[in-house]
């Protein structure tokens, strides 16, 4: 295959993958979007779609994907960079999801996939927590990171669905108040 296929073939996917996303911000579900519908919002033929996918959600699983990748660079790349300690960390990871509203507001918030929650869970704010180096007894951690994880994912979810009504650095302190009166008021 040469250099213009190659081409051709990512940008028919970027577009595919955008009408994907369009169509679940108008429709909310990947099941109700068809192949005709896909095609016709991409400006792409059923031929170029049955040639690289067979059904609309392979385009979502891609874009998916696709977004889950970007954001483990993100995290790799403000861990990296972060001097500031935690509150940097997930300021800048905050600042990542407004920057990126349309994609995360529709998987996250319309779409809602629980599948695409839960690996976004398991990438990004597991990440975060590993960051900040928490220790904390074993036996409970399973328990301790459920609560932490769930509870933070619900912040930010309210914060994508409130069009962020909350500034970040607002948000970041109600996390890090949330989360450290959580760790520090536990009793088993």
């Amino acid at each position: 295959m040469n250099v213009k296929d190659n081409q051709r073939t990512r940008l028919s996917k970027k577009l595919f993958q955008n009408a994907v996303l369009e169509l679940l911000e108008e429709k909310g579900g990947i099941e109700k979007i068809s192949v005709r519908e896909l095609c016709a919002k991409a400006q792409l033929n059923r031929s170029t779609f049955y040639a690289h996918y067979t059904e609309p959600r392979e385009v979502l699983a891609e874009a998916e994907d696709e977004i889950l990748t970007e954001t483990a660079a993100h995290i790799r790349k403000i861990g990296a960079q972060q001097k500031g300690g935690g509150k940097e960390f997930v300021s800048s990871f905050l600042r990542y999801i407004r920057d990126n509203d349309k994609v995360f507001r529709v998987l996250l918030v319309t779409a809602a996939d629980p599948t695409f929650k839960s690996r976004f869970i398991r990438l990004s704010l597991l990440s975060l927590f590993e960051y900040m180096q928490l220790t904390m007894d074993d036996e409970k951690q399973q328990y301790i990171y459920s609560y932490l994880l769930n509870g933070s994912f619900g912040v930010i979810t309210q914060w994508i669905r409130s069009d962020y009504a909350a500034a970040v650095p607002e948000l970041v302190e109600l996390l890090f108040t949330l989360n450290s009166s959580a760790l520090r008021d536990l009793a088993f």
